[in-house]
């Protein structure tokens, strides 16, 4: 096998598997913040009403958090098959998956007419659709990093594989302020419904493209890892955890801001429509943040990049808190973009660049989904039930918690950065060159 792809991939080719990608981020995110929403604002009275509003609240985030360590199954489970039979296989299944389990959580009764049984069937959707999620960030980095491998500029077309994160919160933001009104009792259903307006077009997009260049030389050669997900882990721990340490710090950032946040700015006097809108200005930050990420990464090499983002982001936690508290809407706004833009928008960014650049073409879909989705177990489900919990309603006392987690997280961050190597000069198919005689199997 040699490291050059058969043939070049033109411009089109990435455009159409970028806009697959992009579009499968953007559903899938939708779904998942409709959720943390829901989780924040109508779920404790619809599905736990019977708790305390503090204990209600919690038991929403639990719930919520559930899908994190399914995540980290889906990641495995997907991974399996997308570096073994392809990812173009995986990476439709996977949507398939998200978008059922987010119709059927719209349709789910509430505690008054199920009972116990309305909250159980609530966390086991919210399990189901955390293993649909699971298979998606390795599908899609693996996809762009290698079609995109012999661009000189790669790291832009690879950061696209979370510019859909972005987009999705963002609409979810939007749904959530139109319904503002009507968002805790009945909106969060209709939104949830939406998403199958979405999934259509982009399962046709996905089912359009073939497997990756790289992908289909490894599968000619008779070269395919037999188990990708336990391989990967046994020869390429060390990327697999300094990964997931690093991309948590994008993952808290987001998920806080927009699950426990909401929360907090509702017990500091903020309505909920004025929250839903500083969001989605937020989330326009994000979206800059991401499609900057590449170019830096280029320019500035890809450590020092993340490093100069989380300190940025880790800094700026402190006066937002403040601000919040203060009710002054316009420094909130202009803080929660700025954080938006360093801490979740480059870093988010750079977590495809450096996965695609960390794992040889038999393991990138596994050890790219499974460090992802890690780092999403150690942010998502931690930090919002975490600081909900540290926290509860008393956001004027104990307010100190939200940049305190902020520097535990941005610390971590760095920590890691310091032992991962720099891979902006590196060629992917040197990765495949370079990996140590592991065992294949035919498929």
């Amino acid at each position: 096998m040699t490291g050059e792809p058969r043939q070049p991939v033109d411009t089109r080719t990435l455009a159409v598997v970028a806009f697959s990608a992009t579009g499968g981020a953007f559903i899938e995110y939708y779904d998942f913040f409709i959720y943390g929403y829901a989780a924040a604002s109508a779920f404790p009275a619809i599905f736990f009403p019977r708790l305390p509003p503090t204990q209600a609240l919690l038991f929403s985030f639990l719930a919520f958090g559930a899908g994190f360590p399914a995540r980290l199954f889906g990641a495995f489970l997907f991974g399996h098959f997308g570096d073994r039979i392809g990812r173009k296989f995986s990476f439709m299944v996977n949507l398939s998956i998200v978008g059922a389990t987010t119709c059927l959580t719209g349709l789910l009764p509430g505690y008054a007419k199920l009972g116990i049984a309305a909250p159980i069937l609530l966390v086991v959707l919210r399990i189901v659709q955390g293993i649909g999620l699971g298979g998606e960030f390795g599908g899609a980095s693996s996809l762009l990093g290698e079609f995109a491998a012999q661009r000189r500029r790669r790291a832009f077309w690879m950061s696209l594989a979370n510019l859909g994160v972005p987009l999705g919160t963002m609409s979810a933001s939007v749904v959530l302020l139109v319904m503002s009104k009507t968002f805790a009792t009945s909106g969060w259903r209709v939104a949830m419904l939406l998403s199958v307006v979405i999934v259509i077009p982009v399962l046709l997009a996905r089912y359009k493209f073939a497997d990756s260049p790289l992908f289909e030389q490894l599968k000619q050669a008779d070269k395919l890892a037999a188990l990708p997900s336990f391989g990967v882990l046994k020869h390429y721990p060390r990327s697999v955890i300094l990964l997931a340490l690093f991309a948590a710090f994008g993952g808290m950032g987001g998920y806080v801001a927009g699950t426990y946040f909401i929360s907090f700015m509702r017990f500091a006097g903020i309505p909920l429509a004025t929250t839903a809108a500083i969001l989605i200005f937020a989330k326009v930050g994000t979206l800059l943040g991401v499609l900057v990420s590449g170019p830096a990464a280029d320019f500035c090499k890809r450590r020092l990049t993340a490093c100069i983002a989380i300190g940025l982001a880790t800094l700026l936690s402190y006066p937002l808190t403040l601000s919040v508290l203060s009710r002054r809407i316009a420094l909130v706004t202009l803080l929660e973009i700025l954080i938006s833009f360093f801490g979740t928008g480059i870093v988010i960014g750079l977590v495809p660049i450096l996965a695609c650049e960390s794992f040889p073409t038999k393991f990138r879909y596994s050890g790219s989904g499974i460090s992802f989705n890690l780092a999403g177990l150690l942010s998502g489900m931690i930090a919002p039930s975490l600081l909900a919990g540290l926290i509860g309603q008393d956001v004027f006392h104990k307010w100190y918690y939200v940049p305190i987690v902020y520097g535990f997280y941005g610390a971590v961050a760095i920590l890691a950065l310091r032992f991962m190597r720099e891979t902006c000069d590196l060629k992917l198919e040197d990765l495949d060159q370079a990996e140590p005689a592991l065992r294949t199997v035919r498929t």
